[in-house]
C-alpha cells in the first residue's frame, strides 16, 4: 500500500532536480477556512496500485454499476432515483374473486315472456303400456328347426319347394343342416303368408298371439314346435314431428312406433329441446282431434306424467313461439330499480344473480311462470382511472368480467406505453400505494392483481441518467466524460475517443491509471506502450465517478504537476465524503 503523497513527493523531487534553473511559484488551493493551512485540512488517501491485466479487469468488472433514473416531467415530478429502488416491487394481496355488484347508474334490460305465463298444464290421458299390435306393412321372420334334415330326402315334402328355391317373391327361406328361415309381410288384407304354415291373420294381433297360433299349426302337422317368430320391420305405425320455426331443419320428421314405448320427453330431447328452454319453446301434441300444449319447462317438470307416443300422433315443436315485453331499467340514486309487474327492488351492492332470484320469487308468489330475462346492458357505476403521459387521465368502467392489472393497461393503451427506457406502474387503492416495473407486469408478475372500483393506475416513465468519468492529464484539460449505463463503455473508449488522451502526442502511454472506489482506492495501472495491452483496456468496463489519469510526456514544470495532482486529491476527498453525485 502506497500513500499518494509519497508518490507525489518522489515525483516532484525528480522534477525539481531537472528544473532547478526555473523560478517556481508555489501553487495553493483553498481547502478549508481562511487562515488555515491547506495541508492540515486535506486528507491523505490510501491507494492500492494494481497492474491492469485480464484477470484484474474481470475483478474490476464485478463492481456494481449504479444506474440512476430521471422521471420525465417538470418541477417535483423530475426526480432522480436509483434503479434498485424502483425495481423493488410491492403489490396488494390477491383478492377473493367476487360477483359484480350493481351500483347507481347501471342499466339493465328486463324481458318478460307473456304468452305462456298462464298456459294451462293439460296432458293427454296416461296410456297403459301393452303389447305391440301388428298392422299392414309389418315384417315377420320365422326360424324353424328342420328335424327331417337327416332323412333320405333331407326335407319333408311339405317344405320341398323351400329347399329348391321355387317360392317366387313371397319369401326365400334359407336352409342349413337343421334350420329353415322364411319371412313375410302383413298384406292389405291383414294376413301374412308363411311357407309351410299358410295364411295367418296378423293385423290387430300381438306377436305372442301369433306365436301361439304357429305353435298349434306345427303340432297339428306332427312337427315339433321348435321355432322363433320375430317382428323384423315396424312399418305400420308412425308418429309425425313438425317445427313451427322455419329456421329449423331436420332430416327425419317421421318417428316409427315399435314394441318399445316412445316417450314424449325423450322424443323432444332427440329433436333438440332442452330443459333450459323453459317458456321459450312450446311442445304441442295432437291426438284424436285434441291438442295438448306445454312449455319446455312444463314438459321437463318432475310432476309431468310419462306421456307415451301412439300411432298417428302429431308433435309440433315451436322454438320461437312466445311473445315478450322488454323494458330498460336504471339503478337510481337510492339504489333501486323499477320493473313492470314486479315493483321496486333493491339493486345497489347486490349481484345480478341475487336480483334474478328476487324477480323469480315474486313471479311465483303471484302464480305466474318465472319466464323472464334480466341482464346488465351498461356498466356505469364501477370505474378505475388510468393516467399515462400524453393521454392524460382515462376513466374506464368495470364490468362483470374480472380485469387484472396487465389487461387493464394493455386493453386501453395497447403495448406502447410511451416509455423510452423504464416504466413504473403505480397502483393507488384507498390510502395505500403499490408499484411494480412494467416489464415485470408484462412477464406475468401481476396476474393475480384484480382491478377494483376506485383504483388509480399511473404509468411513470423514466430515462436513464448518464454517468460521468473524470479524465485528467494527457496534456489536456481536466474534464467530465459522460458514459451511458446501457452501453457500458470501456477504458479504451475513453482513451481513444476523439478528445481522448491518446489522441494527444504528449500523453505518456506507459502511465495510465484507472482510479476507483473510496478510501482506500484502487489504481489500476496500464502500460499501453505495448499495443497488445490495449486489449486489456477494451475489456475493462468503466463505472460512474471513475478517474482516468494519463501522465504527460515530458513534464516541464513542477507547478504543472501540482496543478494536476492537487485536483486529483480533492476529487478523492469529495468521493470519500459523498460530495460527488
Amino acid at each position: 500500500m502506497t500513500k499518494l503523497k509519497l508518490i507525489a513527493c518522489g515525483f516532484v523531487s525528480t522534477l525539481f532536480l531537472q528544473s532547478c534553473s526555473e523560478v517556481l511559484e508555489p501553487v495553493s488551493f483553498f481547502g478549508g477556512k481562511q487562515g488555515v493551512d491547506a495541508q492540515s485540512v486535506q486528507e491523505d488517501f490510501e491507494i492500492n496500485i494494481k497492474s491492469l491485466t485480464f484477470e484484474s479487469a474481470r475483478d474490476a468488472n464485478k463492481a456494481p454499476y449504479p444506474r440512476r433514473l430521471m422521471q420525465t416531467g417538470a418541477g417535483s415530478e423530475a426526480n432522480v432515483l436509483d434503479e434498485a429502488d424502483l425495481m423493488t416491487s410491492n403489490m396488494p394481496p390477491a383478492p377473493v374473486s367476487n360477483d359484480y355488484l350493481l351500483g347507481v347508474g347501471d342499466q339493465l334490460l328486463y324481458t318478460q315472456l307473456n304468452e305462456f305465463v298462464t298456459l294451462p298444464t293439460q296432458f293427454p290421458s296416461q296410456l297403459t303400456e301393452g303389447d305391440y299390435l301388428l298392422g299392414i306393412g309389418d315384417d315377420l321372420t320365422l326360424i324353424q328347426l328342420n328335424e327331417a334334415a337327416s332323412s333320405s330326402s333331407g326335407i319333408p315334402s311339405s317344405l320341398g319347394n323351400i329347399v329348391n328355391g321355387d317360392i317366387g317373391t313371397i319369401g326365400k327361406p334359407q336352409s342349413g343342416e337343421s334350420v329353415l328361415e322364411t319371412s313375410g309381410v302383413v298384406g292389405t288384407n291383414g294376413n301374412i303368408l308363411l311357407l309351410g304354415l299358410g295364411n295367418i291373420t296378423a293385423e290387430g294381433r300381438s306377436l305372442s298371439d301369433i306365436q301361439t297360433e304357429v305353435r298349434n299349426i306345427l303340432i297339428r302337422k306332427g312337427l315339433a314346435p321348435n321355432f322363433q317368430l320375430d317382428i323384423t320391420g315396424f312399418n305400420s305405425k308412425k308418429a309425425f314431428v313438425a317445427f313451427s320455426n322455419s329456421g329449423v331443419n331436420r332430416s327425419n320428421n317421421t318417428v316409427p312406433i315399435t314394441n318399445l314405448p316412445v316417450i314424449l320427453k325423450e322424443l323432444a330431447i332427440n329433436y333438440g329441446v332442452r330443459p333450459s328452454s323453459k317458456a321459450t319453446t312450446v311442445v304441442s301434441l295432437t291426438r284424436g282431434g285434441q291438442k295438448f300444449r306445454m312449455t319446455a319447462g312444463q314438459l321437463f317438470d318432475k310432476a309431468t306424467p310419462r306421456i307415451i307416443i301412439t300411432d298417428r300422433d302429431q308433435i309440433e315443436i315451436d322454438e320461437a313461439a312466445s311473445s315478450s315485453t322488454s323494458i330498460g331499467a336504471v339503478v337510481g340514486s337510492r339504489g333501486n330499480i323499477l320493473l313492470p309487474g314486479i315493483g321496486s327492488l333493491k339493486a345497489e351492492d347486490r349481484s345480478l344473480a341475487q336480483l334474478q332470484a328476487d324477480v323469480s320469487r315474486i313471479l311465483i308468489d303471484k302464480g305466474m311462470t318465472p319466464s323472464f330475462q334480466l341482464e346488465v346492458t351498461a356498466y356505469k357505476s364501477r370505474k378505475f382511472s388510468l393516467v399515462t403521459e400524453g393521454n392524460g387521465i382515462r376513466v374506464v368502467p368495470l364490468t362483470d368480467t374480472e380485469t387484472d392489472l396487465k389487461e387493464a393497461i394493455l386493453s386501453n393503451i395497447g403495448g406502447n406505453n410511451g416509455s423510452t427506457a423504464f416504466t413504473l406502474v403505480e397502483l393507488t387503492r384507498g390510502d395505500a400505494s403499490y408499484h411494480m416495473p412494467w416489464q415485470e407486469i408484462l412477464s406475468g408478475g401481476a396476474s393475480n392483481v384484480l382491478i377494483q372500483d376506485g383504483d388509480t393506475i399511473k404509468l411513470k416513465n423514466f430515462n436513464y441518467k448518464l454517468g460521468q468519468v473524470f479524465a485528467l492529464g494527457g496534456a489536456g484539460n481536466a474534464g467530465l466524460v459522460p458514459i451511458d449505463p446501457s452501453k457500458r463503455e470501456t477504458l479504451a473508449d475513453i482513451l481513444f475517443s476523439p478528445k481522448g488522451a491518446f489522441n494527444n502526442l504528449l500523453a505518456k502511454r506507459s502511465e495510465v491509471y484507472l482510479l476507483r472506489g473510496r478510501n482506500p482506492s484502487v489504481a489500476y495501472h496500464l502500460d499501453a506502450q505495448n499495443v497488445s495491452r490495449i486489449l486489456v483496456a477494451a475489456q475493462t468496463e468503466l463505472r460512474p465517478n471513475d478517474i482516468v489519469y494519463v501522465a504527460d510526456r515530458p513534464i516541464i514544470s513542477f507547478s504543472r504537476t501540482l496543478a494536476e495532482i492537487s485536483p486529483l486529491r480533492i476529487l478523492l476527498r469529495d468521493l470519500e465524503n459523498g460530495n460527488i453525485p
